[in-house]
């Protein structure tokens, strides 16, 4: 197996945005990531944090302040790595009169496409992206879902290495977003490296293999989403039949105690494995059933509501 590349590289990558004579406003300040081939990387934070202002610098729309990038080997901004990326921007638009083939033909005609192997990809990614029983609605009848899937379709008609999605989700319903989110996976399945930028928490999590949490214009913490989420958690301990008695006997090793379930089963959560131990031995000596031992995991949710009142408080 071959060693894995990086697709997206930045070193303390500065945007300062002017305003007025003398005021300026930092839209994304000293960001230094990395982005591995082959995964689904997160970009998440509040609105206004700094996603919008991050991606268009990696599109070479914007240019840095300071800092530097690479995309796909090459310096941000260099036109040669743009005919191998694709782009679905926040709410497409879209010419009203076309419907999703004709729309498909225009795109592909500006990567130099035509013919067979336009028609051939065209059924391939309206198959891929859930409308080819619909490829003949004109694009005022779709619906915000299919808008989304059609500029899905039409950001791999180049088949890219690497594509950005700036919120996918934004906006659907629970199914249409089950449904994009499986595309998203289906891309990195093929190979690809996906981009995504979103406010939208609970979407991005079961998605993402890392993530960067932006806030105010600021890299607050970044890594593999299992380490994200792990990281600071302690430990857990499932069990049923957990009696007041033992409750009194833990009440100074746990951090804290969730109510029983539905399925009569608490979780009593310690700061270390040690701690977790010592609380799943007494509850198993109080008569308890201890189902599980072992690492907290967070939401990440959960993690970013930390990250950013931490940042309120300082």
């Amino acid at each position: 197996m071959g060693e894995i590349g990086i697709a997206i590289r930045t070193e303390g990558l500065t945007k300062v945005y002017r305003i007025g004579i003398r005021g300026t406003h930092v839209g994304i300040g000293d960001l230094t990531v990395e982005v591995p081939e082959g995964e689904i990387y997160g970009l998440v934070g509040p609105n206004g944090a700094g996603k919008t202002t991050t991606l268009k610098l990696l599109l070479g729309l914007l240019f840095p302040t300071s800092g530097s990038g690479e995309v796909l080997g090459l310096p941000l901004g260099s036109p040669d790595y743009k005919a191998r990326i694709g782009y679905v921007p926040d709410g497409p638009y879209f010419y009203d009169h076309l419907n999703a083939p004709e729309l498909l033909r225009f795109y592909g005609a500006l990567f130099g496409l035509t013919g067979k192997v336009l028609e051939q990809r065209i059924a391939e990614l309206l198959e891929l992206v859930g409308m080819a029983d619909r490829a003949h609605f004109r694009v005022h009848e779709y619906s915000k879902g299919m808008r989304q899937r059609v500029a899905v379709a039409q950001a791999l008609l180049n088949d890219p290495d690497l594509i950005f999605l700036d919120e996918p989700t934004a906006g659907l319903d629970p199914m249409g977003a089950i449904q994009m989110r499986n595309i998203v996976l289906d891309l990195r399945q093929r190979g690809k490296t996906v981009f995504l930028c979103s406010h939208l928490l609970k979407d991005m999590e079961p998605m993402c293999d890392r993530v960067a949490i932006v806030s105010r214009g600021a890299l607050k913490l970044t890594g593999p989403i299992d380490e994200v989420l792990q990281a600071g958690a302690g430990y857990r301990v499932r069990a049923t039949g957990v009696s007041p008695e033992t409750r009194r006997k833990i009440e100074a090793v746990v951090t804290g105690i969730v109510e029983p379930d539905a399925d009569g089963v608490a979780v009593l959560k310690a700061a270390d494995q040690k701690r977790a131990l010592e609380v799943a031995n007494t509850a198993a000596g109080d008569g308890a059933q201890v189902l599980e031992v072992g690492p907290d995991r967070r939401t990440l949710e959960e993690v970013f509501i930390d990250v950013v009142e931490g940042q309120a408080g300082d």
